[in-house]
């Protein structure tokens, strides 16, 4: 029931289809189960497309248990698509698990893609024995796994687990750099996958992706990302040619990643259409000589060529030499050069990659590239100083980047020769400040300019800065759901105390609280027992994390819970105490 401006009462059936389409575009696939399904056939016929695709994560313990046993399965039938998240609390996956954990195959019988976030080791490998016969399910995404308990052998059980799940019938594994890398032993009769034409894999080695291209005999497009240099590279072994692979992404995210390996690849790869190089880090300048590396490239078929890499040199670099190098190239390149002359960043004009990781030593430059990086979704500034307008000329390359990161060591300030403004940056949704203070007019702007920020990762010392201006605080409580709090030992305690006990006064729509109390413990009175009374105050909050903690904390914490818990009815929350931490599903 609305009531309108005129003080008539609207009912919800009265509203034609497209309205009631437009308004579930709006809300969460759980919101629409929970708040719509089961009270009328009409609803349920509207809503139908919306539990098609069905998303499991950020929701309350009591609406998730009533999802679980009394809507899924009624509509797993035409569930299609399912993501189980634990971004909030692990417990997701947890319950998901006691509902359906060996009914999978049976309830989600039509599911064609599965997805899983912030899972633990074993939780997954559950979840993966439990998918078979499932005719329809080709996909797995596997995003920011968590290590648990699991050593290099298991490992490799697990690999074995997920390219032959649902009885081989996958043919898509998207599994991402947030996760934990993955090694790849050598065996004398590996296992061949090959059912597998589609993946995105995050190794630890250059020899971890040769070892799993010998098995993919089948694969056609491999994305794939490497997290250290390859010390004991094998450069005279001979690796036989994948010929069904027609797009090949690399990313190393490695120190000193060298032309050499990079040819070991590509030497495999006699078929690619697609080829996409980016290396964040190296002091090979074979990697930056177009001339050099024409000729290794001219016998590939390439259509489409994407290259970055940044490069770390004992001398000046010469921009214009090393641009001219690239001349014979169908794509146009550009590069950033750092203040000293010693950093290049190389890349090919539009750059066709999502994460860009840059250290102030560039910013200066920025104003001279006349291109802008609109494919940045996620953006890193190494480096950064104190004053955050002297990063808008790169905000102003990257207008969608949606995470940006502030990554502060203590490098000079830049002091800008006139004032810069900040464009409108409406596709970013996470912030990270982990700085010891920022200045308020250009932190205001960056705010101002971010109406759909709903994240915010933040030191304490930034975050009591913020709290001090009226202005954000207007802008933090109107926008704020995901809040994550650094405390480290050198912050005055009775500030940290104050802050904390005015958070649900700033931030009324939380759902998600994280506090990281590196500091000696203090008082228990004083500093946590505030947080858990203001738990009632937060009609939104759907998980509580404090870590950090002593063994006496904690045990303090269980006992107080206990006996003077905000929530009385029985059931109505799970608390979790792993080690150091204390965690709380509402």
């Amino acid at each position: 029931m609305i009531r309108s401006s005129n003080s008539s009462i609207l009912f919800l059936e009265t509203f034609p289809d497209e309205i009631l389409v437009l308004i579930c575009r709006y809300l969460s696939s759980i919101d629409i189960l929970y708040s719509f399904y089961g009270l009328n056939t009409r609803l349920n016929r509207t809503i139908s497309e919306t539990y098609c695709h069905l998303f499991l994560g950020e929701v309350s313990y009591q609406r998730l248990k009533h999802i679980s046993s009394s809507i899924i399965p009624q509509i797993g039938y035409n569930i299609r698509t399912l993501t189980i998240s634990n971004q909030l609390t692990e417990n997701v996956s947890k319950l998901f698990l006691v509902h359906f954990g060996q009914q999978i195959s049976v309830i989600f019988s039509r599911l064609k893609c599965l997805t899983l976030t912030e899972l633990t080791t074993d939780v997954l490998s559950s979840i993966i024995d439990n998918l078979t016969n499932l005719t329809d399910l080709t996909q797995l995404n596997i995003y920011s796994l968590n290590r648990r308990n699991i050593n290099v052998d298991g490992i490799q059980i697990l690999l074995d687990k997920m390219f032959s799940a649902n009885n081989s019938r996958l043919d898509a594994i998207s599994y991402d750099r947030d996760s934990i890398p993955l090694t790849i032993i050598d065996q004398n009769n590996p296992s061949i996958y090959s059912n597998i034409k589609k993946l995105e894999i995050f190794l630890e080695r250059l020899n971890d992706l040769h070892h799993l291209l010998t098995r993919l005999p089948q694969i056609q497009i491999i994305h794939g990302i490497l997290q250290y240099e390859s010390s004991e590279f094998n450069y005279t072994k001979q690796y036989s040619s994948v010929e069904s692979l027609i797009e090949l992404k690399l990313l190393s995210l490695g120190y000193s990643f060298n032309f050499h390996e990079l040819l070991s690849v590509l030497n495999r790869t006699t078929n690619i259409e697609t080829l996409a190089i980016k290396i964040d880090n190296t002091d090979d300048f074979h990697l930056i000589n177009g001339i050099h590396f024409k000729s290794y490239l001219s016998s590939l078929r390439l259509k489409q060529f994407h290259y970055l890499v940044n490069y770390t040199s004992d001398s000046p670099i010469n921009r214009k030499e090393i641009l001219s190098t690239w001349k014979q190239f169908p794509q146009q390149f550009d590069c950033l050069i750092s203040d000293d002359q010693n950093k290049l960043i190389l890349y090919t004009i539009p750059i066709n990659f999502s994460h860009l990781a840059i250290m102030s030593a560039f910013l200066k430059n920025l104003l001279s590239v006349q291109n802008n990086f609109d494919r940045i979704q996620s953006l890193t500034l190494y480096g950064a100083p104190n004053l955050i307008s002297e990063v808008f000329p790169i905000l102003l390359k990257c207008r969608k980047v949606k995470y940006l990161v502030f990554e502060g060591d203590g490098e000079l300030i830049l002091k800008s020769e006139k004032e810069n403004r900040l464009c409108e940056l409406n596709h970013l949704t996470h912030l990270s400040l982990i700085r010891s203070s920022i200045e308020s007019k250009s932190s205001q702007e960056l705010f101002q300019s971010s109406p759909n920020l709903f994240d915010l990762n933040v030191h304490f010392k930034s975050l009591h800065s913020l709290l001090e201006q009226q202005s954000i605080i207007h802008l933090l409580e109107a926008r704020i759901t995901h809040l994550y709090i650094f405390i480290i030992y050198s912050d005055d305690f009775e500030q940290v105390r104050t802050t904390v006990s005015r958070l649900s006064a700033v931030f009324k729509r939380l759902k998600h609280l994280y506090i990281n109390k590196r500091m000696n413990d203090g008082s228990f009175q004083s500093l946590i027992v505030p947080i858990f009374n203001q738990l009632t105050q937060w009609s939104s909050l759907i998980s509580l994390e404090i870590f950090g903690l002593s063994d006496k904390l904690q045990d303090d914490i269980r006992q107080w819970l206990r006996n003077n818990s905000p929530f009385n009815e029985p059931d109505s929350f799970i608390s979790d105490y792993p080690k150091r931490t204390c965690k709380l599903w509402l």
